[in-house]
This record gives C-alpha cells, structure tokens and sequence, in this order.
C-alpha cells in the first residue's frame, strides 16, 4: 500500500513541480527533523521509483545540510532530467 505522502509526492512531481521545489515539500514534511542526503534518496527510491544510481550524483549540488553550493538553475534542470523519470 502506497502511503499518502508518497502519492501526494508523485503529483506534486508529474505535475511539474522543479526539483528544488520537490526539496522543499520533502523538508516540510520531514520537520523538525532536518533532510539529509540519504533520506533524499531514500525518497526519491522508495516513493517516485528512482534508484539510488540514478539519484546520487545530484547531491554533489547540495552541502551535507542539503542547502545548494551551485546555481539553482543547474539543479533544477539536473534534477528535472532525474524527475522525468516518473513523470514518463
């Protein structure tokens, strides 16, 4: 059984949300506790079907706080190709 969170995920993301968008859903959600890394992927796996080997090399874009260290449009549109993935 899907959980409501991850069904709200997946059309928040077929429905064009940019990767730093879907970031800030997750973090929202994850409060008080802080996002990391792994549970960025961990997401990304268990909710939209991304594997990890497909996922991890964005986070080379975020610090281990997951706040952005490159330009925010070179993530979104690394991310956008990441996210194509479940909105196909």
């Amino acid at each position: 059984m899907v959980s409501k969170d991850a069904d709200d995920l997946l059309v928040f993301v077929t429905g064009g949300a940019t990767f730093l968008e879907v970031l800030e859903r997750l973090s929202a959600r994850s409060a008080p506790t802080a996002l990391t890394p792994l549970a960025v992927l961990r997401i990304l796996q268990e909710e939209l079907g991304i594997s990890f080997v497909e996922s991890r090399s964005i986070l080379e874009y975020f610090d281990s706080q997951m706040r952005p260290i490159v330009d925010v449009n070179l993530i979104n549109e690394r991310g956008g190709v990441i996210l194509r993935q479940c909105r196909s």
